[in-house]
C-alpha cells in the first residue's frame, strides 16, 4: 500500500504562511535583581509589552527567579545566552500547575540562547505524589515558537500543549525533567533539530495531526515517541539508550521503545494514527523499536493504527523488533524498506509485558490482526534464536529480499491464517531458502 505525504505538505505550507513573526516596535529590557522573586516585574514588563500592541520582552545575562508567569498574544520572550530563568521551589508561588502558561493566544514566542530551570519544584499533592508545575504549557493557542533555548529540571512536562495549532519549535535542548514534548489534540508541529534528553516519553500525546519532526537527538529513560497522530513525518533522528536521566518512578534509566502507539481511552481519543513515514533514523540500546498493542496495550486501545511506513531504519543492541497485536478489522498496514535490524548481544529477552500488559509472543518480529506488512531488503539479526518472525491473522504479507542471520538452520519465520503470502529471494545465514 502506497503512503502518501502530501496533505501534510500542504497543511505545513499554511503553517508557514499562517505564523506571523512579532514585531521588534517594543522592546522592554529586564536584568535580574539578586534572589528575590520577580514574577510581579516580569509579569508587568509582559503585560506591558501586550498593551502596546505587542513586542519583546527581553531577558539580559543573569539569573532571575520567578513564580508563574502569564504568556500573552504577540508578546515574545527572548532570553539572551547566559540568561536563566529559574523557578521557584515553592509550589505555591505557581498558578495553572505551570511555570509559563498560555490559554487562547496567538503569535507566542520564546527564543533565545538562555535557559529556564524547573528546579524539579515538589508537589506533595502533585501527579505520582511529587510533580510540581509543568514548564511551558499551552491550551488553545495558535502561532507558537519555541527556539534556541534549554529546559532543565522540568518539575512536570517541560512542553505541554493541549488544543494548539501551529507549533514551531527549534533548536531546542531539554535535560532532565519527565516528558518532552507532549501534545494532546494539536495540529500543525513542526520540530526540528532539538536535542531531548529526558527521565519520561521524549515525544507523547495522542489526536495529533500533521506532525513533522527532523534532525532530532533523543534519548530518554522511557520512550522515544509514544504517539498517536494523523499524518507524522520523522526523518534524519537518532534515537539512544540507556536514558541519560533517570525514570524518576521506576529508579531505571533502560530506553523502553523508539515507537510506541498512544490512544487512551480515558482522553475520549477521536483520530485513527496512521500515515506514519519515518526515514532515515538509528535507533541504539533500546528495548523496543516499534510497540503496538491494540489488544491489551496499556494506553493503546481508543483507536487503532491505519498505517506506517519505515525506510532506511538501523536499529542495533535492541531487544524485541516488532510487537504488533492489531484490531479484529484488520486495519494495520505497515511498509518496511532498506532497513536493518540487529538483537543486543549478550542479552536475554523474555517478552512478558510491556507497561503492565501481557505479551503474547517474545519473537523478534511478531504480528497478529493486520491487513498488509511488506517488507523489502530487511536484515534481521538474532543469533542465538531459530525463529526470528511470526505473523498470525493477517490479510496479507510480503517479503522480498528479506535476510535472516540466527543461530540456527531452523525456517526462522512462521506465518499462520494468513490469507495472502509473498516470498521471494529469501536468506537464511547467507544461503537462500526459496
Amino acid at each position: 500500500m502506497a503512503l502518501s505525504f502530501y496533505g501534510l505538505l500542504v497543511n505545513l505550507t499554511f503553517l508557514f504562511g499562517l505564523f506571523n513573526p512579532i514585531p521588534n516596535r517594543n522592546i522592554i529590557i529586564l536584568k535580574p535583581s539578586g534572589d528575590s522573586l520577580m514574577t510581579g516585574l516580569i509579569q508587568k514588563a509582559v503585560d506591558d509589552c501586550e498593551s502596546r500592541g505587542g513586542g519583546a520582552v527581553r531577558f539580559a545575562k543573569g539569573e532571575y527567579h520567578s513564580g508563574t508567569i502569564l504568556l500573552k498574544s504577540n508578546v515574545r520572550l527572548h532570553l539572551k545566552r547566559n540568561a536563566i530563568i529559574k523557578g521557584s521551589d515553592k509550589y505555591s508561588d505557581y498558578r495553572n500547575d505551570a511555570f509559563f502558561y498560555g490559554k487562547d493566544l496567538n503569535n507566542v514566542e520564546i527564543t533565545g540562547r538562555g535557559s529556564i530551570d524547573g528546579v524539579d519544584c515538589y508537589n506533595p499533592r502533585g501527579e505520582e505524589g511529587f510533580r510540581g508545575p509543568h514548564c511551558i504549557r499551552l491550551i488553545n493557542c495558535e502561532g507558537i515558537k519555541l527556539e534556541g533555548f534549554t529546559i532543565k529540571n522540568a518539575a512536570n512536562w517541560a512542553i505541554n500543549c493541549r488544543n494548539c495549532s501551529g507549533g514551531n519549535v527549534t533548536n531546542v535542548t531539554i535535560r532532565g525533567g519527565h516528558d518532552g514534548l507532549h501534545t494532546r489534540f494539536c495540529k500543525n508541529f513542526i520540530v526540528k533539530k532539538c536535542d531531548f534528553r529526558t527521565g519520561d516519553d521524549a515525544f507523547a500525546g495522542n489526536d495529533n495531526q500533521d506532525f513533522f519532526i527532523s534532525d532530532c537527538l533523543i534519548n530518554t529513560s522511557c520512550n522515544g515517541f509514544r504517539l498517536g497522530c494523523l499524518n507524522l513525518k520523522v526523518q534524519r533522528c537518532k534515537l539512544w539508550g540507556p536514558g541519560e536521566y533517570m525514570h524518576k518512578i521506576q529508579k531505571r534509566n533502560n530506553m523502553l521503545s523508539a515507537f510506541v502507539h498512544f490512544s487512551p481511552p480515558d482522553e475520549k481519543p477521536t483520530l485513527k494514527s496512521g500515515n506514519w513515514i519515518i526515514k532515515d533514523v538509528t535507533v541504539e540500546n533500546v528495548d523496543h523499536f516499534y510497540m503496538y498493542n491494540y489488544k491489551k496495550g496499556l494506553w493503546q486501545t481508543g483507536k487503532p493504527v491505519t498505517s506506517v511506513s519505515f525506510e532506511n531504519i538501523d536499529a542495533k543492541d535492541i531487544l524485541n523488533a516488532f510487537y504488533i497485536s492489531g484490531d479484529t478489522g484488520r486495519l494495520f498496514n505497515m511498509n518496511l524498506i532498506k532497513c536493518k535490524f540487529s538483537f543486543r548481544d549478550d542479552s536475554e529477552y523474555i517478552g512478558k509485558s510491556f507497561e503492565g500488559a501481557r505479551l503474547e509472543s517474545d519473537y523478534f518480529f511478531h504480528a497478529e490482526n493486520f491487513n498488509r506488512i511488506s517488507l523489502s531488503n530487511v536484515d534481521f539479526t538474532k543469533k542465538n534464536s531459530s525463529v526470528i518472525l511470526d505473523c498470525l491473522s493477517g490479510n496479507s504479507i510480503a517479503m522480498k529480499s528479506v535476510r535472516f542471520n540466527t543461530g540456527s538452520q531452523m525456517t526462522p519465520y512462521f506465518l499462520e491464517n494468513t490469507k495472502e503470502t509473498e516470498l521471494s529471494h529469501m536468506r537464511l545465514n547467507g544461503s537462500k531458502i526459496n
